[in-house]
């Protein structure tokens, strides 16, 4: 059994389900937002949460995400299950549903594993290309049957334009005949009943032979088909007949599919439907600010920072917990001061969380899910059924406590209110006590200060109240949860003027006990403002450490990976001494080998190859020694066109701009540009132009170091093709020990951007990757750091 629409209707969802409506763009859509009702299965409203926080990431990525350009086409089907004829405009709105269908399931497809409940919507969708493709084969996008529809149609439609040429050159003949001159109208042509006529004066009418089809108001003008042109026009109806049957047969023939698709075609359009509602949950999210709060599996709320999603302006936020530490809260306080807006703001916020809308509160919000929710709000009373106020709210309560249990949650605005007051405060306290043994989740308003003793001598009973301003007269909105409300009649009475004598009079009729109560009541609520407002400053520091917190882990995170970097760019440049240390070695023992068959050099050729073992001894000892303070540059160094090495990236790059007032160079590394700082930049060594001499020793590692270039374009493949190629790739630069690559693609949120990234996550040779700001025309470039 669902929740109440009595009760949905006091607590205004209705009003919210119609902002949610206004979103939605396909009718049906509208409908299930309308008549959306609060799940009370526990698994149902966490799936119908995720779904909505699903939506909401999604139109991050992607804001323009929908379902526009589908159809409301559920009268098209229903009349095609008649046996009716769908229409040539209407066929094309069921053509364009179906390719938003396939379009949409072909979408999400991609990213089925990170949006599976969005995916478990699109599931039962079948894809129609065929019909599609059928039906924009015969019907033309002005909703009329195309001509290639059938060939019987194509060589109608020639003969009646044929026909239509020929009529038109023999009624331009008579009009240019000197014997017929003076007997037209104007020299015109002109249709009647679908026939070709002239206009002719009407005292000619026996003079010119033909049929008259009309004649003009005054009687003057008779409008006559030409007796030459009548076998003509027979002709021409007669094929006209036939072209209107032919498209009756082809309008019927695609209606005869679409009847035989009916449950395919409701399927998807009803699944187009449900995703349509649930964007617009997400577009309402973010509309008010809103967020998805934990939900938890017992009967039990915490509200942070909660606001009433109707109410703009500047909203008090409510803060509140039930279910915990206390099941019963006693909210008591003046008239105006927002008692019946708390409870309204508990009761839609229920609802809207178990009709999967994410609540306008803050994060760390928890929610349970109540089988029952149950509201006395507002004034009963109704002259039809002659029930006073007070008997209207029994009613109600009696109703209440006849279907209530440990799973619901009740909300009681000015409880026993309408009769006298002490037994209204006795009846209300029976009817709280009640409801509180069965274990319910109740918040309940009173003026009956009878109940602030009762909650505070009951066990897990809360007292709460309103915060006024006695300054200004005015409530602050604000709920205390924990100090009950102080009556402050003789201070606004004071205020407004009555008379210090009046005033004392009216002391004396307050007994003692009660006069200490309220002053036991205003101590604890001064104390209780002390106490929140040290809360406040407590806060303040924690986040404050926090936020410093954060910022010293991620500069340890930082230093840690400019360490990495610094590892990595020392040992790419042992690597490069160590291959040119080995290419010189084999230079070496080749001159060697030379140098043995000259006997009469041998002395001098060998000393020669001892000087070059030391050159590269001390190339290598040079690499051990890598200093910071031999890489770096001053701006005075710095020329354009100079290459460079960029430490972080490792990479080389040239100089396309000088140093800024910041200490920042503008470098063309392949086809992006980046700034530099000073600090991050050494002078480029030269590279010898050599060709290299292979031999069976070297490792494949050198040739791809000296054959591949560090970037690759996959501009023009396909997603699957483009994958394969990058990953082949991938494995020759790490094989050639490249660190930095640039994968050029198309810019946007193309396929094949969203394919590659998606196959770098996780990918074992990727350290990092990220998205690049520069590109050329319509390409874009994605920057991957290789381990």
């Amino acid at each position: 059994m669902g929740i109440d629409d009595k009760v949905l209707n006091k607590l205004d969802f209705p009003k919210v389900l119609a902002k949610l409506a206004d979103f939605c763009i396909l009718p049906r859509a509208r409908e299930l937002a309308i008549g959306l009702k609060p799940y009370i299965n526990l698994e149902l409203v966490r799936l119908e949460l995720q779904k909505t926080n699903e939506a909401k990431i999604l139109l991050r990525g992607n804001p323009l995400f929908s379902v526009r350009g589908s159809k409301e086409i559920r009268t098209y089907i229903e009349r095609c299950l008649r046996g009716g004829v769908i229409q040539g405009e209407e066929l094309l709105e069921i053509r364009d549903t179906l390719r938003v269908g396939r379009k949409t399931k072909q979408h999400l497809l991609e990213f089925k594993e990170e949006f599976p409940g969005l995916w478990d919507i699109m599931l039962p969708i079948e894809p129609q290309k065929e019909l599609e493709d059928e039906i924009s084969r015969c019907i033309s996008e002005d909703g009329k049957v195309a001509d290639n529809a059938s060939p019987e149609l194509a060589d109608l439609r020639r003969a009646i334009n044929r026909l239509q040429n020929r009529i038109r050159e023999t009624l331009e003949g008579a009009l240019r005949n000197s014997s017929y001159q003076k007997m037209l109208q104007d020299p015109i042509i002109t249709q009647r009943s679908d026939r070709y006529v002239i206009p002719i004066k009407q005292e000619y009418r026996t003079a010119f032979p033909g049929i008259v089809h009309d004649q003009s108001a005054s009687g003057a003008t008779l409008f006559i088909e030409p007796m030459p042109v009548v076998h003509l026009g027979n002709e021409l109806r007669e094929v006209i007949l036939k072209e209107q049957r032919e498209v009756q047969r082809i309008l019927q023939m695609l209606s005869a599919q679409i009847e035989g698709r009916a449950d395919e075609i409701a399927d998807l359009h009803e699944a187009l439907a449900q995703l349509d509602l649930v964007v617009a949950k997400a577009h309402l999210s973010v509309t008010m600010n809103a967020g998805a709060p934990e939900l938890v599996t017992k009967q039990q709320m915490k509200l942070v920072q909660a606001r009433h999603p109707l109410i703009s302006g500047g909203v008090v936020p409510l803060s509140l917990e039930l279910g915990n530490d206390f099941d019963t809260l006693v909210i008591t306080g003046p008239n105006t001061g927002g008692k019946t807006v708390a409870l309204k703001v508990v009761g839609l916020m229920a609802a809207m969380n178990q009709s999967g809308l994410q609540i306008p509160a803050e994060s760390d919000s928890q929610m349970g899910v109540f089988t029952q929710i149950f509201a006395d709000i507002g004034d009963e009373q109704s002259v039809e059924q002659s029930l006073s106020t007070f008997s209207g709210h029994m009613k109600n309560i009696v109703e209440i406590i006849n279907r209530a249990d440990a799973r619901s949650l009740i909300l009681l605005d000015e409880v026993g209110a309408g009769t006298d007051p002490t037994e209204g405060a006795a009846l209300a306290m029976g009817i709280l006590a009640e409801l509180h043994e069965r274990g319910c989740r109740i918040v309940s308003t009173t003026h009956y200060g009878a109940l602030k003793t009762f909650a505070y001598e009951t066990p897990r009973v809360k007292n709460a109240s309103v915060e006024f301003d006695t300054e200004t007269l005015r409530p602050t909105y604000r709920l205390l949860v924990g100090i009950p409300g102080k009556s402050n009649a003789f201070t606004i009475a004071g205020r407004l003027g009555l008379s210090e004598r009046v005033l004392e009079k009216a002391n004396t009729f307050v007994t003692e006990r009660e006069m200490q109560v309220a002053d036991l009541i205003e101590n604890l609520g001064e104390t209780h403002r002390e106490i929140e407002l040290e809360k406040e400053k407590a806060e303040t520091g924690r986040r404050a450490v926090e936020k410093q917190s954060k910022a010293l882990e991620e500069k340890s995170i930082r230093l840690d990976e400019e360490f990495e970097l610094l590892l990595a760019l020392a040992r790419d440049e042992a690597n490069e001494l160590i291959r040119e240390a080995k290419r010189e070695a084999d230079t070496i023992i080749e001159e060697l080998k030379a140098a043995l068959k000259k006997e009469n050099k041998q002395q001098q050729d060998i000393e020669k190859a001892r000087q070059g073992f030391h050159r590269i001894s001390a190339k290598l000892d040079h690499g051990r020694q890598v200093k910071r303070s031999d890489s770096e540059l001053s701006a005075g160094q710095i020329i354009l066109g100079q290459t460079v090495y960029m430490t972080k990236l490792r990479q080389k790059g040239q100089v396309v701009k000088l140093p800024n007032t910041n200490g920042e160079v503008l470098v063309q590394a392949g086809i992006m540009k980046v700034m530099v700082p000073l600090t991050e930049l050494k002078l480029a060594q030269e590279e010898k132009k050599v060709t290299p001499k292979y031999s069976r020793e070297m490792g494949i590692g050198v040739r791809k170091a000296e054959e591949i270039r560090n970037e690759i374009d996959l501009r023009g493949m396909l997603v699957e093709e483009g994958r394969e190629a990058l990953d082949k790739y991938m494995d020759d630069a790490v094989l050639g020990g490249i660190g930095l690559i640039y994968v050029i693609h198309g810019k946007g949120t193309g396929a094949m951007r969203t394919g590659i990234q998606g196959f770098l996550k996780g990918h074992p040779h990727v350290r990092s990757f990220r998205i690049g700001e520069y590109g050329e025309g319509d390409s874009g470039v994605t920057v991957v750091e290789l381990k």
